[in-house]
């Protein structure tokens, strides 16, 4: 190396070390991630008796009693559905005779069965806040899993009518499928819905009818709202 070029590495390695000792304090700007809120949103259905379409909430298979599926169709357990019906109060009730109270199980309230010759059917009584897509949405989401067909609400006096359960006015629903029927009611009550659906046997369920309506005439709800 000749004396001109150690004069230029003199001269250049100075200003190298201060751009490197500059560089290195130099902080990277920070990255900023825009990470989605989960929606917990749910949609206010229509008061019971609106005729006006909702999107009915998402379903999964409910276990029955004995562990089964008891059909397609049936509610997803939500987030917050399983406090809302512990907040929703208990539930008392006269078992028709002959008929077997199981343990509740779940977010169910109550589980019953009758058994007879032709085979059985459950009892189920379930509660959950607003209104759940509606009167016709329910009724739909029942005639599907027996096999019907869906209907629009102009349709529902044939197989429905006013009926009070607990001191309040509810819905009793009769749906005659083939090989399962439904006998059940509907009961909006201080911004929930009770739900008492007698599934099974055709032939078993119609022969209970006067049966579930005593039940349903038996039923009382607590209320912390008289």
């Amino acid at each position: 190396m000749n004396l001109s070029d150690k004069y230029l590495v003199r001269l250049l390695f100075p200003a190298a070390c201060i751009s490197l000792l500059f560089s290195g304090c130099e902080k990277d700007e920070p990255t900023s991630y825009l990470i989605p809120k989960e929606s917990r949103d749910a949609n206010v259905p229509a008061a019971p008796g609106d005729s006006s379409k909702q999107a009915p909430a998402p379903f999964v298979p409910e276990p029955s009693a004995t562990g089964a599926p008891s059909g397609a169709g049936n509610m997803q357990v939500l987030p917050g559905m399983a406090e809302a019906a512990e907040e929703a109060g208990e539930v008392s009730y006269t078992v028709p005779e002959g008929w077997e109270e199981l343990p509740p199980s779940g977010i169910r309230k109550a589980n019953l069965r009758v058994t007879d010759e032709f085979g059985s059917a459950e009892l189920t009584v379930l509660v959950f806040p607003g209104d759940v897509g509606g009167t016709l949405a329910n009724i739909n989401r029942w005639r599907e899993q027996i096999g019907l067909e869906e209907v629009a609400s102009g349709d529902l006096p044939a197989f429905t009518e006013a009926y009070t359960i607990s001191r309040h006015r509810g819905l009793y629903v009769r749906l005659e499928g083939g090989m399962q029927s439904i006998l059940g009611g509907l009961l909006p009550f201080h911004g929930s819905t009770w739900f008492f659906k007698l599934q099974g046997n055709s032939q078993t369920v119609m022969d209970n009818e006067a049966k579930m309506k005593a039940f349903l005439d038996s039923v009382k709800l607590e209320d912390s709202h008289h």
